[in-house]
């Protein structure tokens, strides 16, 4: 854990549940709009600063306070944020980062939820089976599960490939504006292993694998070349939303925090991920 950034004592895992939902399953405009405002929150918060004291007047002793305590960044197979470049870009960690996002609690969990809510608000164009009983659900589900793996084993062997390392690199400038334009345009250029920019060849066969490869399950009528190209936009645009949360995580835990949001609690046994070191970010 790294000790740089630190906040005061919060369920990273609970504020992740709340604020970003259910991930990249969630509808990209709203996640997106979500995002950046809480983001714009955080950061206000952040610049505000203490008024100066007149020249020669002694300040009031403070109370002594307990010192806040580090919180642990989400875990990489949380939904909405994107794996942190943490270390060098082994194939181990290649290997590591896509059983996480493949197959870690969330990337199965979380599915459980969307697939709930799209059988709440079922797209009548699908024929019955489709959206009706836990036969409609198990198909969604499926295909929830299907999309996630197809797409992170492209992006994993692409980047295994090419040596390519498409894990997240916070921006090295401030301002909300740039930083989110930095986040944005990691989805089209990464870095090498060796850390130097290039093409992310990574997420454009992460993109195609999840928008087309539904097309050997789904109906007829969406299974077709332009309803996988409208997919694989969809999948673009996840990968910008994870960037954006990643980026703005600090000060959207800090917002949430001060917000006095409320949260609902769930559990994840550690032993799940707890081997995985690329599963973890530094401290806030």
């Amino acid at each position: 854990m790294g000790a740089g950034r630190v906040i005061n004592p919060v369920d990273s895992i609970h504020y992740e549940k709340l604020i970003c939902g259910i991930g990249d399953h969630v509808n990209g405009t709203n996640g997106f709009l979500l995002a950046l405002g809480l983001a714009l929150v955080g950061v206000g918060n952040l610049g505000a600063q203490e008024p100066q004291k007149p020249a020669g007047e002694q300040e009031a002793p403070k109370p002594v306070e307990k010192p806040a305590v580090q919180v642990t960044e989400p875990v990489a197979g949380d939904p909405l944020f994107a794996p942190l470049a943490v270390g060098a870009d082994t194939l181990k960690v290649k290997t590591d980062t896509w059983l996480v996002l493949s197959f870690g609690p969330r990337a199965l969990i979380y599915p459980l939820v969307s697939s709930g809510i799209r059988m709440a608000k079922p797209n009548y164009n699908y024929p019955n089976d489709w959206h009706q009983g836990m036969q409609g659900y198990g198909r969604i589900y499926g295909n929830e599960i299907g999309t996630k793996v197809a797409s992170e084993t492209a992006r994993y062997a692409a980047a295994a490939l090419l040596h390519e390392d498409y894990r997240y690199r916070p921006a090295t400038e401030t301002g909300f504006f740039p930083r989110t334009l930095h986040a944005i345009g990691f989805v089209f250029v990464d870095r090498s292993d060796s850390g130097r920019p290039r093409l992310a060849v990574s997420n454009f066969a992460g993109a195609a694998a999840g928008g087309f490869t539904a097309n050997l399950w789904l109906p007829d009528g969406f299974n077709d070349a332009s309803h996988g190209a409208e997919r694989m936009g969809t999948r673009f645009g996840g990968f910008a939303i994870q960037n954006v949360i990643r980026e703005f995580s600090p000060e959207i835990f800090r917002a949430a925090h001060e917000l006095h949001v409320p949260v609902p609690h769930l559990r994840i046994p550690d032993w799940w991920t707890k081997d995985i070191q690329v599963a973890r970010g530094p401290g806030l």
